[in-house]
């Protein structure tokens, strides 16, 4: 990975932008349709629309020869998490909610999570993905262990 000029950086960024926002709009009129009784279609469709614009960024980023950043990545998981738990919540609060969309939103949250853990062990190998979240065996460790392990990566 080469560093970027300014101008790529930006070019890059206003790309993932307009994929994310392009598609994540149509994910959310067909999620809000999908809820509303349009069917589990729809509801599968805007977990398509959302896994189109994963692959769109990972095509970004092999074309710009870069990674996904730390604040892209936070997004995405504060993103899938505030989504899991606003899900549940509506499973158990909103009457009927759970009965119409539990299982379109069960395979729609599992294949997104298959599709990252996919493409972080196809990209990255399965050491280095688990090495990604393995904070605890950062924790603590000043000595030899430490830098060792960061010059393997």
């Amino acid at each position: 990975m080469s560093p970027l000029t300014k101008t790529q950086a930006l070019d890059r960024h206003a790309l993932v932008m307009a994929i994310w926002l392009a598609l994540g709009l149509v994910a959310v009129m067909l999620f809000d349709y999908g809820s509303d009784g349009g069917g589990w279609i729809a509801t599968l469709s805007a977990f398509g629309a959302v896994l189109a614009a994963f692959i769109g960024h990972i095509i970004v980023n092999a074309v710009y020869d870069t990674g996904f950043s730390r604040r892209e990545l936070a997004l995405g998981l504060v993103i899938y998490a505030g989504a899991l738990v606003a899900c549940g919540l509506a499973a158990l609060l909103v009457p009927g909610f759970g009965a119409r969309n539990f299982l379109p939103l069960s395979l729609g949250f599992g294949g997104l999570f298959a599709a990252v853990v996919f493409y972080m062990i196809t990209h990255f190998g399965v050491r280095r993905s688990f090495e990604a979240f393995d904070v605890i065996g950062d924790f603590g460790t000043d000595g030899p262990d430490r830098n060792s392990r960061q010059e393997r990566r």
